[in-house]
């Protein structure tokens, strides 16, 4: 397979779970935005914030469940398991040299095992390969050893997606979802995972975050409603200051 049908193939896995990853960043940035200043917005928007607020949070959260949901023999879904899988079969020593150490690490490998590897895939890939795979599988987010992200699938399975009657301890279970910031640990996972497979398959692809800011864009709007005149620098950067 040529270069160019290697590259295209990996992009029509590739860019769903991306693109997936891309809008519960900024499905998360809109939260915060808004729940920044929620108290003053609700004088006389409270509704409004409101339903935002419960859009954003209904939408990170399916966008999570979305990007680490199991695999179905029945049809093919765009998941981080299944671009493991795709990684599994296609990885080789062609492109190795672009791997970087800082992308392992950003995975949740330590300093010292990401640079063992990172050499030992260069040096001696047959040896290393095995043990990168199961490195990075025993790294990956699942409701086996996840908390986080078991509560997320259980509130998208239970309420955010379907509408089930539930029992008292269910409803306590749920009652507690995940902090921005686990949410947003289990997004990054997947962002820098992406960014693990287009380094490893293919010769001359580099994808990068967004670099527009729905938080900023929530905090932007938040000001111009609360009529803010800010009168000094310190004052603005509080404003705008993450929570």
């Amino acid at each position: 397979m040529s270069d160019s049908a290697e590259t295209d193939e990996l992009r029509a896995r590739l860019d769903p779970v991306w693109f997936n990853t891309h809008w519960v960043k900024n499905a998360l940035e809109l939260y915060e935005g808004v729940s920044k200043h929620a108290e003053e917005l609700n004088v006389n928007h409270a509704h409004f914030f409101g339903l935002v607020q419960k859009f954003a949070l209904d939408s990170a959260v399916l966008g999570i469940c979305k990007l680490f949901d199991r695999s179905n023999p029945q049809y093919q879904k765009d998941t981080i398991p299944e671009l493991f899988a795709y990684l599994k079969i296609h990885l080789t020593d062609s492109y190795i040299s672009r791997l970087k150490t800082e992308t392992l690490t950003r995975l949740g490998v330590s300093e010292h095992d990401a640079g063992g590897l990172a050499t030992g895939l260069r040096a001696a890939f047959g040896d290393t390969r095995i043990i990168f795979i199961d490195t990075v599988k025993g790294l990956m987010p699942n409701v086996r050893k996840d908390e986080s992200l078991k509560r997320l699938l259980t509130y998208r399975n239970k309420t955010a997606a379907h509408q089930e009657r539930i029992d008292g301890s269910l409803k306590e279970f749920l009652k507690y979802l995940p902090s921005l910031d686990e949410i947003e640990r289990l997004n990054k996972w997947a962002m820098n995972f992406c960014i693990l497979c287009i380094s490893l398959l293919t010769p001359n692809i580099v994808i990068m975050p967004s670099g527009r800011s729905a938080r900023m864009a929530a905090l932007n709007v938040a000001a111009k409603l609360l009529d803010k005149k800010f009168t000094s620098f310190a004052e603005r950067e509080a404003f705008f200051s993450r929570i």
